[in-house]
């Protein structure tokens, strides 16, 4: 009797519990738990690196210093503290417009040293000559050669049958008068040449150093916007290429 009564008092006891914890195991099984904490998986844990998660877009203040160092380069380095590098990227850019002044000098120079050379020793004034009548000065000795070897050919491919229009073409095409002239020795026409070459190669140079600025404007703005602070998501207002950031 008593045994029994205390199987009874124990069975009492457990079976709330078991009861609940049935009925708990059968609702985990039929609908998710409501009350459960959400957990959000951050880009670290999913594998991403700072540098992926690193915004991509042009924000004010970047954009600010981009355009500081594509005027003038190294403002935008001294703007953000790097003096040696502005320092640096300032030194280029006066160096790269020192040798195209000096270069453009050169030029303006041997061209009136190839006009003196003209005008003294083959009698003809290149003051205001195109480019094309400089370099027939400079490839015929005479304008007689010039008029015998191409006015002359010209008019007979063009009229060889017809006397009259071949004279007609010969006398309004060429060369007399202001427009003539005749080296007076082989080493004054090499002298015209080799001056025409300086002239030419001192261009080609101060142009060289016009894309030698252009390529020191755009290094140093991608230099400065790389060290520049990255924008946040909200103060995007441009997109550029990945290379910017």
């Amino acid at each position: 009797m008593r045994l029994a009564r205390l199987c009874g008092m124990l069975l009492l006891a457990a079976g709330p519990a078991s009861a609940e914890g049935i009925g708990a195991s059968r609702l985990a099984f039929q609908k998710p738990a409501l009350d459960a904490p959400v957990v959000v998986e951050s880009p670290a844990d999913a594998g991403g690196s700072p540098a992926a998660r690193r915004p991509t877009g042009l924000g004010v203040e970047r954009a600010r210093i981009l355009l500081r160092s594509l005027t003038v380069p190294g403002w935008g380095q001294a703007t953000l503290g790097r003096k040696r590098s502005a320092a640096t990227f300032a030194l280029l850019e006066s160096g790269v417009w020192a040798s195209f002044v000096s270069f453009r000098v050169q030029e303006s120079l041997r061209r009136r040293s190839s006009e003196s050379t003209a005008q003294l020793f083959a009698g003809i004034d290149l003051d205001g000559r195109d480019e094309e009548f400089r370099r027939i000065v400079g490839i015929y000795p005479s304008s007689d050669e010039y008029n015998r070897l191409v006015v002359n050919r010209d008019a007979a491919n063009l009229y060889y049958d017809d006397p009259v229009k071949y004279r007609e073409y010969i006398a309004q095409h060429e060369l007399k008068g202001a427009d003539s002239w005749a080296w007076d020795s082989f080493d004054s026409f090499e002298r015209y040449v080799e001056q025409r070459k300086e002239t030419r190669r001192a261009g080609l140079r101060a142009n060289a150093m016009l894309g030698l600025a252009i390529a020191n404007r755009l290094v140093s703005a991608i230099h400065a916007a790389r060290y520049a602070s990255p924008p946040t998501p909200s103060g995007h207002f441009l997109k550029l290429i990945s290379i910017f950031t």
